[in-house]
């Protein structure tokens, strides 16, 4: 009877410690046979040669809805103060707002303008902007703008990046 209740108990703490409820079956793959066909091999064509790639050229840089369009200075352009910044503009009232700002976002230079037609129809701007030039080369950009009406916030803006030469 001792070697029975043993045996029972024996069994019991065996099951009480696997836990019989999860069972993971992991299908054993079967290796697939394949008969090799053969190729016919290709003859060797000759290397074409390279074609030059050209050098992007920068272009005047458009606002997302197309009202500003600035011609002048062109993207990553190395300028030093007094820097020209033109283009055309078809904008309310032909107010264009513009700024010289650093990566930092400081205000080098700024002002009003108008351009010579208001929306819808499109006028030219040009601007001087005169700033002190930065002890070393730095980047900074041209920003021309809009404000909403409605609300003075930003309406339609065209940033080119430039660097900022140093003075001489």
């Amino acid at each position: 009877m001792r070697t029975a209740a043993l045996i029972v108990a024996a069994v019991l703490l065996a099951t009480a410690c696997v836990d019989n409820r999860i069972v993971v079956t992991t299908p054993t793959p079967t290796p697939v046979r394949t008969t090799a066909t053969p190729t016919a091999t290709a003859s060797p064509s000759p290397t074409p040669s390279p074609t030059p790639t050209p050098t992007p050229v920068p272009t005047p840089l458009l606002s997302a809805r197309g009202g500003i369009l600035v011609k002048e200075p062109l993207a990553n352009t190395k300028v030093r103060s007094p820097l020209t910044i033109s283009g055309e503009a078809s904008v309310f009232e032909a107010a264009l707002i513009w700024q010289v700002t650093d990566t930092a976002g400081r205000v080098l230079a700024s002002g009003i303008t108008t351009a010579t037609a208001g929306a819808p129809a499109k006028g030219t701007f040009s601007i001087t902007a005169t700033y002190q030039d930065p002890p070393s080369d730095i980047i900074g950009f041209a920003e021309v703008f809009t404000r909403s009406p409605k609300d003075g916030e930003i309406d339609e803006i065209v940033r080119v990046p430039l660097i900022l030469a140093a003075a001489r």
